[in-house]
């Protein structure tokens, strides 16, 4: 009797084992799947000194790939942070320094972060960054977030070396950005036209 008590014991200490690695697992991927819907529709590109051939681009100076981080996108890369923090689920698709600007918030602005790549020598000067009609200034960018501080982009003319990837986060006015609304955004004369999403 005994050992069949032990045996019980050991099987009901493995099955519930087995059981929370499987919640844990399911809750990891959990805002995984979530990111992966939302990014998409918050995600725009825009190539500078691009020209298009159908569906690609030849002969761009740079590309950028600006992150709307509204609410909902900032909280479920909140839930997968913690999820991979506590040791579960891996990193989702999104660049990770994505995650560190979604920490920051303003009253009454909506937060962007713009990856900057650069395909040639480039002269990026942030002041001429548009969302929505709006160029940020000073005030709007955030800074000291990058976990290596070479990639992160401030608000000045800096020289982009080919093969640079880096990024800028910063506010612009909830007027610019309206949900449903299609907007403009890029960098100089170069724009592409993105929906705000619902």
């Amino acid at each position: 009797m005994n050992i069949f008590s032990n045996k019980f014991r050991i099987a009901v200490i493995t099955a519930v084992a087995a059981a929370s690695l499987i919640w844990a697992s399911q809750a990891a991927a959990s805002p995984m799947r979530e990111i992966e819907r939302l990014t998409p529709p918050r995600t725009a590109i825009c190539h500078f000194e691009g020209q298009g051939l159908g569906d690609i681009v030849v002969n761009a100076r740079g590309k950028l790939t600006f992150y709307y981080v509204d609410r909902k996108l900032a909280n479920a890369l909140s839930r997968q942070r913690r999820a991979e923090y506590d040791g579960i689920g891996s990193l989702s698709g999104i660049p990770s320094q994505v995650f560190a600007y979604a920490t920051k918030s303003k009253r009454n602005h909506a937060l962007f972060v713009v990856r900057a790549q650069a395909m040639k020598g480039w002269k990026f000067d942030a002041s001429l960054i548009s969302v929505g009609g709006y160029t940020p200034v000073k005030g709007d960018i955030i800074t000291g977030i990058a976990a290596n501080p070479a990639s992160e982009l401030n608000f000045n003319v800096r020289d982009l070396s080919r093969g640079y990837d880096g990024f800028i986060g910063f506010f612009v006015p909830t007027e610019n950005v309206k949900q449903g609304e299609t907007i403009s955004l890029g960098y100089a004369a170069d724009r592409v036209e993105w929906q705000v999403p619902d």
